[in-house]
């Protein structure tokens, strides 16, 4: 058994993962943002009603859509269930690849491990959960032989977000830099009085790749059980997770790594999930976590790039119905690109894939 399920995060991640035979094994990713923890919750309490104990606890990084729910959840008097390990890249860990204070969050969430006794990067000796070395990527196995396979982040990765930190910081109040954030923020970007673009003028439209920091921070890997493989891309973004991926590809032998699913980094960010990362990838599910209430995710661009460069037969997993998403649940268009989608029934957000 391989499950999925994306529980209900708003805007954010929150993805439990189910495996095993006899009995079940649990990994959490991300808790959402802080505002939405108790449907996040509740959606895990519904998916997972005999939860015990949790063989992994990831928090990818910093992004308060992935962080906030999880210091929320942390920061409960007594936890409800076991954590036997927690991935995460405190000031601590990232330490190792420079030297200058993380985030408050990032703080926040070092300190309720530390008070709560959680076992902190145990997998990889209390340090940072990094690829040191590009030509050996860390496997790791957990209980149930799940087997993890870390795609993101590099060294690089780590010290340039700390490195960078202070700059921006120092760059708030500076009106030229502000100016020039939003104009490259495709988040902000928006033709509510334009016509709706065909499928094909969505599939050329110029994208920038993503340059987030925190982004780039990511801790993305492919989680392997019975002979199935998940991409859980987190916010890394395409340049992130290519020397991982071509890697692998080159390990396995071929043009493209096969997976079983994907579930698409930065909820379907057109600027996270480029051509070139597409063209990398043989994979027939599409998973994206978002209710498209801040960003507007996922992009229609992401989802018109994947038909062409990874169909026909396609098969996309949203966690919401949105006016954002409903767009690929129409007959015609789906007929005409061959593909599928699936949504979450009436009376609960959230869903859940069977691999």
């Amino acid at each position: 058994m391989y499950k999925i399920h994306l529980l209900p995060a708003s805007f954010g991640d929150s993805i439990l993962i189910e495996y095993g035979d006899a009995q079940s094994n649990y990994i959490l990713i991300d808790g959402g943002p802080y505002f939405n923890f108790e449907e996040v919750f509740a959606g895990l309490k519904r998916v997972a009603p005999n939860l015990k104990e949790l063989e992994l606890l990831v928090i990818t990084h910093i992004d308060i859509d992935h962080i906030d729910g999880i210091i929320t959840f942390l920061n409960q008097e007594h936890l409800p269930f076991k954590i036997r390990e927690v991935w995460f890249n405190g000031f601590k860990q990232i330490k190792e690849a420079d030297d200058l204070l993380g985030p408050l969050q990032g703080e926040y969430m070092s300190l309720r491990i530390k008070e709560n006794g959680l076992p902190h990067n145990l997998s990889f000796n209390g340090g940072p959960v990094v690829i040191k070395d590009y030509g050996a990527l860390p496997h790791i196995t957990l209980p149930g032989k799940m087997e993890l396979i870390l795609v993101n982040p590099g060294l690089k990765s780590l010290a340039s977000l700390l490195d960078k930190w202070q700059d921006v910081i120092t760059d708030i109040g500076n009106e030229a830099a502000f100016k020039n954030r939003l104009m490259e923020d495709d988040r902000y970007d928006s033709d509510l009085l334009g016509d709706e673009s065909t499928i094909e003028e969505l599939q050329v439209a110029t994208i920038k790749g993503d340059k987030s920091l925190a982004n780039l921070s990511s801790i993305a890997f492919i989680g392997k059980y019975d002979e199935k493989y998940c991409l859980f891309a987190a916010d890394a973004p395409s340049d992130a997770l290519l020397p991982a991926i071509q890697l692998l590809i080159d390990q396995a032998g071929g043009d493209r790594l096969p997976l079983t699913a994907w579930k698409l980094a930065h909820h379907g960010s057109k600027g996270s999930t480029l051509i070139k990362l597409m063209e990398k990838v043989d994979c027939k599910k599409m998973l994206i976590s978002s209710d498209g209430k801040r960003y507007h995710h996922p992009d229609e661009e992401t989802i018109a790039r994947l038909i062409v460069n990874n169909g026909p037969d396609l098969t996309f997993y949203f966690n919401y119905r949105t006016t954002y998403n409903e767009r690929w649940d129409g007959t015609k268009v789906k007929e005409d690109y061959k593909f599928s989608s699936f949504y979450p029934d009436q009376v609960s957000n959230g869903i859940t894939i069977v691999l």
